[in-house]
C-alpha cells in the first residue's frame, strides 16, 4: 500500500509537516516571550534543537535522492545515531519524541515509490531550506548583539538558575534568545508561504468556478399568421 503513494504538494503529508512546525513556531515564541511559564530545561532543550537541526535538514535531500535501501540501512541508522546523541545533550526529551516525528515524515520517501516529478520537487525543497538555514543561522550569529532578549534577559536567566540546568556550552547555550528567535523564523515563515500558498490556490479555483460562461438559452418564437 504504502509503495503506490501518489504524494503531491498538498498532500496529508504536507498538512502534518506543516502542521508540526507550526506547533514548534508556537512553542519557540511562548518561550521567547514568556520563559516563567514554562520549564527552565525547555529553554536549553530548544537551543539544542536547533543546534541538532543543522545535522538533520539534510535528511529531507539525502531521503529523496537516495535508493530505498541506502536510506533505511545507512542514513535510518545514521540519523538515530544523531538522535541519541541529541537525546543525552536535552534535559527533557518530550520536545526531542516530536521533532523525531516530524523527521520521520521528512523520511516518508523511504518507505514508499513517488512520482519522479515529486521527487525532484522534495529535492528542491529539501535543498532550499537547507540553504535558508544556513543563511538564517548565519545572520542571528552575526547579529547576535541586535537579537531582542524579550522574557530571555539575563536577569532572569540567572534567577531561573539556567545555568546550572544546562549540560553543553557554546553562543546557544549562553544566549538562549539567539536559537529561539532563529528557530521562531526558520519554522514560522515556511508555515506562512504554505497557508499564503493554499489560500492563492483556493482562490483561483474559486475565480475559476465563478467565471464559467453561462450557458445560453435560447426559446424559439413561433408567429402564427393566422388572420382572425
Amino acid at each position: 500500500m504504502l509503495a503506490n503513494l501518489n504524494i503531491n504538494r498538498n498532500s496529508p503529508f504536507s498538512f502534518i509537516e506543516y502542521g508540526f512546525q507550526a506547533y514548534y513556531a508556537y512553542v519557540f515564541l511562548m518561550v521567547w516571550m514568556h520563559p516563567e511559564l514554562h520549564p527552565v530545561s525547555l529553554i536549553n532543550d530548544l537551543a539544542i534543537l536547533m543546534a541538532f537541526e543543522f545535522i538533520m535538514v539534510h535528511s529531507g535531500v539525502f531521503m529523496a535522492v537516495m535508493p530505498r535501501k541506502w536510506s533505511l540501512f545507512v542514513f535510518f541508522p545514521l540519523y538515530g545515531l544523531f538522535a541519541y546523541s541529541f537525546n543525552e545533550s536535552v534535559v527533557n526529551t518530550n520536545i526531542l519524541y516530536t521533532y523525531l516525528l516530524t523527521v520521520l515524515n521528512r523520511m516518508r520517501f523511504a518507505f514508499s515509490n513517488v512520482a519522479p516529478e515529486v521527487r525532484i520537487y522534495q529535492m528542491g525543497k529539501s535543498a532550499a531550506k537547507a540553504v535558508f538555514y544556513f543563511l538564517l543561522i548565519l545572520a542571528v550569529c552575526i547579529g547576535n548583539n541586535i537579537v531582542p532578549q524579550f522574557g530571555l534577559t539575563q536577569e532572569f536567566l540567572e534567577k531561573s538558575h539556567y545555568f546550572q540546568t544546562v549540560k553543553s556550552s557554546g553562543l546557544f547555550i549562553e544566549k538562549p534568545y539567539v536559537p529561539i528567535c532563529m528557530g521562531f523564523i526558520y519554522y514560522s515563515l515556511p508555515v506562512l508561504y504554505f497557508v499564503y500558498r493554499v489560500i492563492k490556490n483556493f482562490g483561483k479555483r474559486s475565480e475559476t468556478s465563478f467565471t464559467k460562461k453561462p450557458i445560453m438559452t435560447f426559446q424559439k418564437t413561433t408567429i402564427s399568421n393566422k388572420k382572425f
